[in-house]
C-alpha cells in the first residue's frame, strides 16, 4: 500500500436503490405486508491517494465498482434483499417491523447493510465529512380525505382526489458507526425539516428516550399529520402499542466544517498489513413511522453519496 496521505475522499456515487411495489398502495406504507424489491446499485467507492478500502478484508483498492458492491449484496443477502417498513430506538439494531412485536435482524432482508474496511498508515481516524440523500419528487393522488404536514400551515387538509408532492429520501434513514469500542453510538442522518422539492419534510429523530407521540397530533386518537393520520383514516384505528415508540436520534447535517462526525477510531495493529485499520457499517432502511411514509413511495429512485476524511487524532 502506498504511502499515507491523510486525506481521504470516499464518494459512492449514485446508489440507486429501485423499489417495486408487490402490491396495492391504497393503504399507508406500513399497512403492506409485501414488501418492495431493490435492484442492483449503480455506484463507485473512490478513496484518496494512501487510503484503501475492501469489502472482504482480503481484495483491496482504491475503488469499489458496482460489479463487487452487488457482488457483496448478493453474497450477505442470499434470500434476496428487500425494505420493509421498520423502525429502530438506535439506528444500529433493534429494528423492528411496524405493528409487531418482533425484531428484525438487520443482516435480513430488511435493513440494507454494507461494512467497508478501512486500512491507512498514519490515519487514524476516519471523519464523516458529507452526505447526499435524494430522490425524485412526484405527485400523489389521494383517496381519501387527511391531514399531511406542511410548511405552510402545519397540518394541511387534504381532500380525497387531490394530489400532493411526495418524496421517498424523506422517509429514509442512513447510519453510520465504526467497530472501535471508542465507536459507541451510531449517527442517524434524515433529511432536514422544509420543502424538499416541493414535497415537505418533517424531522422525526427524537432523543433515544422519550416515546414518540403518535396518537394526536390532529386530534385525540387521530395519528399525527401526514401517513399516520392517513392510517387512521383508511382504517378507523391506530396501530396498538405507538405510545412505547422511541426514535433513533438523528442529525440533518454532515458537512467539512461544523459539522464534520468522528465516526471511526481505527485500531493500531497489523491485522491488514497495514498500521491503522477500521470498519464502518452504514445501514439504510425505510422509517416506518416517518410522517412522510407513504405507500405512494413504492417504484421510486434513491440516491445517496457519501464523503469520508482520514485524520489523525
Amino acid at each position: 500500500m502506498s504511502s499515507i496521505a491523510r486525506k481521504l475522499l470516499l464518494s459512492v456515487v449514485a446508489v440507486l436503490l429501485s423499489v417495486v411495489a408487490f402490491g396495492t398502495t391504497t393503504f399507508a406504507w406500513f399497512t403492506i405486508t409485501n414488501v418492495s424489491e431493490v435492484q442492483p446499485f449503480q455506484s463507485d467507492v473512490i478513496t484518496d491517494n494512501g487510503i484503501e478500502v475492501s469489502l472482504d478484508g482480503t481484495t483491496w483498492v482504491t475503488a469499489l465498482t458496482t460489479e463487487m458492491i452487488d457482488a457483496y449484496i448478493a453474497t450477505n443477502y442470499p434470500g434476496g434483499f428487500a425494505f420493509n417498513h421498520v423502525t429502530s430506538p438506535v439506528g444500529d439494531s433493534q429494528f423492528s417491523t411496524l405493528g409487531t412485536l418482533g425484531v428484525t435482524d438487520d443482516g435480513t432482508a430488511s435493513v440494507l447493510r454494507i461494512n467497508i474496511l478501512f486500512r491507512s498508515n498514519n490515519a487514524n481516524a476516519i471523519l464523516w465529512t458529507g452526505v447526499n440523500l435524494s430522490a425524485t419528487t412526484s405527485t400523489w393522488t389521494s383517496d381519501v380525505s387527511f391531514i399531511r404536514t406542511s410548511a405552510l400551515p402545519t397540518g394541511t387538509a387534504v381532500s380525497s382526489g387531490s394530489s400532493i408532492a411526495v418524496n421517498p429520501a424523506n422517509a429514509m434513514r442512513i447510519s453510520l458507526r465504526g467497530n472501535n469500542v471508542l465507536d459507541t453510538d451510531p449517527f442517524v442522518y434524515e433529511l432536514p425539516a422544509g420543502d424538499n422539492a416541493g414535497a415537505y419534510n418533517t424531522v422525526l429523530g427524537g432523543d433515544g428516550v422519550t416515546p414518540a407521540d403518535f396518537s394526536d397530533g390532529v386530534a385525540a386518537g387521530q395519528g399525527d399529520p401526514g401517513s399516520y393520520n392517513y392510517y387512521y383514516v383508511k382504517t378507523g384505528a391506530l396501530i396498538s402499542g405507538t405510545d412505547a415508540v422511541v426514535t433513533a436520534p438523528t442529525i440533518t447535517a454532515v458537512d467539512d466544517a461544523d459539522n464534520a462526525q468522528l465516526v471511526l477510531h481505527m485500531s493500531a495493529d497489523t491485522t491488514y498489513d497495514t498500521t491503522y485499520w477500521g470498519q464502518v457499517s452504514i445501514r439504510i432502511w425505510f422509517e416506518g413511522w416517518d410522517a412522510e411514509a407513504y405507500n405512494s413511495l413504492l417504484g421510486r429512485m434513491i440516491t445517496t453519496s457519501f464523503t469520508f476524511e482520514g485524520t489523525s487524532i
